[in-house]
């Protein structure tokens, strides 16, 4: 494993991870978590492709943010990453606030995505979000989460990621996390996925997700897309399975 910084012109430095040599796959975070978060997928992952994880802009090791960032900013972020480490087309995995990023990639600069994974993407309307609001806001507000709150959101949690999932928590502090929920909360993703113009997409939920409920709305709404559901998976299928998260995409990617 390789880690390092590269400096952005809008986003400051960004953190990151990489392993391995060929064609780059750029996998997003979820909120609250880091490159590490993918730890167990750069092993399985890294045969042919050069495995690239970064650090969200202010999440992980990368710059601080001192504003409202929203979906979009975050995926300006990621071409600019891009550009600083060389890369004109990238493939490209995102999961959670990941998976929103990834659809914007879509939208906005197809033309830079060679495979684009749209995993564990949240959807819900705006009634939802309001009505989900506390929880949510009590969630994101204590960085620190006790084992037996995190349990049930893993297939098997190992005490080395209990112990990274606080980690990375808490560097990137209840702000910034809630701010992340506001951009997703305010992003509009039913009017989005229809104008995903990336060739090449695949859309992932996990089986035990309590978001695969919107699979059905991806594939109406995304149908040139190739949809498939991890089994025994949840929210974070790159803990739960790296091996068969690993599998979907080096048989998506054809290579």
């Amino acid at each position: 494993m390789k880690d390092g910084f590269v400096t952005t012109k809008t986003f400051g430095r960004i953190h990151y991870m990489e392993a391995g040599a060929g064609k780059p796959v750029i996998l997003l975070q979820s909120n609250g978590a880091s490159a590490y978060e993918y730890a167990d997928v750069y092993p399985v992952l890294k045969g042919n492709r050069r495995v690239i994880g970064w650090d969200q802009p202010g999440q992980g090791d990368s710059d601080r943010i001192t504003r409202h960032h929203s979906v979009e900013d975050y995926g300006d972020a990621v071409v600019e990453f891009m550009d600083a480490l060389g890369l004109e087309r990238a493939s490209v995995l995102g999961c959670s606030i990941g998976g929103a990023i990834a659809i914007d990639l879509g939208v906005r600069h197809a033309a830079r995505i060679d495979r684009l994974f749209i995993a564990e993407a949240p959807f819900r309307s705006a009634e939802q979000w309001a009505i989900d609001w506390p929880q949510t806001e009590a969630n994101w507000s204590f960085p620190v989460q006790a084992r037996e709150l995190v349990e049930p959101k893993l297939r098997h949690l190992t005490d080395a990621h209990f112990a990274r999932w606080n980690i990375d928590r808490q560097k990137a502090g209840p702000w910034t996390m809630l701010d992340v929920m506001w951009a997703l909360r305010l992003y509009d993703t039913k009017a989005a996925l229809p104008k995903v113009r990336a060739e090449n997409t695949m859309v992932l939920f996990g089986s035990r997700s309590r978001l695969k409920a919107a699979a059905a709305v991806f594939q109406e709404l995304l149908r040139g897309a190739r949809h498939a559901i991890l089994e025994d998976c949840g929210h974070f299928p790159m803990i739960d399975d790296p091996e068969q998260l690993a599998r979907v995409v080096d048989e998506f990617m054809g290579d």
